[in-house]
């Protein structure tokens, strides 16, 4: 996919702004990801990535709504993005899919997660896990689409743990008003005794937001990275409605930073995708 400021066949047609601000935010080796907005005639599409609407000649058709990954190949004197696809990656075709089932899934449940929250009076709060279970008990249409979601997780999780890079879970209880949750678990070696869990979403306003916690011991500590760290009150008002007297820890809190621009694409990609 080629994109520029100059709107001939292929290229982005946006004016020399839009691309400015792409490679002023980019590098070349960097993955993007991407929303497919709208399909135009001659395999071209509006889509959006990290907020810039680019208007692209994709290398296969689409549905709209999809979520691509992208490499960005270079960024001057035109600005090239190859799609992951199966010829850079070899088994990356098989990948792709399931993580598009599951985003699929995932975006229906967090369509009737909304609903039902807002029906029960619970959007905007956070959400222990007995709760997140009554919803669902008391919603089958919900129960079934997370059900499907969770199913989805579970062979993008083996393909982690195939490659020693952790197991998958989708806990949307623990975001409740984020989109995209993900948590990866992933142990040490036994003499370390650690645990790294990252928990991952999309927020309103704090953009993709990284909560990482490392156990060993009696010891457990966390620090956030958000794309937008300005917002970071957000995250900081979840943290002191939640209880930590009773547990048997020692709670550490590590700080907020600036999720790096390398890990925009998410956890997903950077762990099935790279290198």
């Amino acid at each position: 996919m080629r994109v520029s400021g100059s709107g001939t066949g292929g290229f982005f047609n946006g004016g020399g702004s839009r691309s400015d601000r792409f490679r002023s935010r980019h590098r070349p080796g960097q993955k993007v990801r991407g929303v497919l907005i709208k399909n135009l005639p001659d395999s071209m599409a509006w889509v959006d990535i990290d907020g810039e609407r680019l208007l692209a000649q994709l290398e296969s058709p689409r549905p709209e709504g999809s979520r691509l990954l992208f490499l960005v190949q270079q960024i001057v004197p035109q600005i090239v993005l190859k799609e992951l696809t199966g010829d850079a990656h070899g088994n990356a075709a098989n990948t792709l899919t399931r993580v598009s089932d599951f985003d699929s899934a995932r975006t229906l449940f967090e369509n009737r997660f909304r609903t039902a929250l807002k029906e029960a009076d619970l959007f905007g709060r956070p959400l222990p896990l007995p709760d997140f279970l009554g919803l669902l008990a008391a919603n089958p249409p919900l129960y079934a689409a997370y059900q499907d979601a969770a199913n989805c997780a579970a062979p993008l999780s083996k393909a982690l743990q195939d490659a020693n890079k952790g197991t998958l879970r989708y806990q949307p209880w623990l975001a409740p008003t984020g989109q995209r949750q993900a948590t990866v678990i992933r142990q040490a070696d036994r003499e370390s005794q650690l645990t790294e869990i990252v928990i991952e979403f999309d927020h309103a306003r704090m953009g993709l937001t990284r909560v990482q916690f490392l156990r060993k011991a009696d010891t457990l500590s966390f620090r956030a990275q958000l794309q937008h760290p300005e917002y970071a009150h957000h995250l900081a008002a979840d943290f002191e409605t939640r209880r930590y007297s009773d547990t048997v820890f020692q709670i550490r809190h590590l700080g907020v930073g600036k999720l790096p621009r390398t890990s925009h694409s998410g956890i997903l990609a950077e762990l099935l995708f790279k290198g």
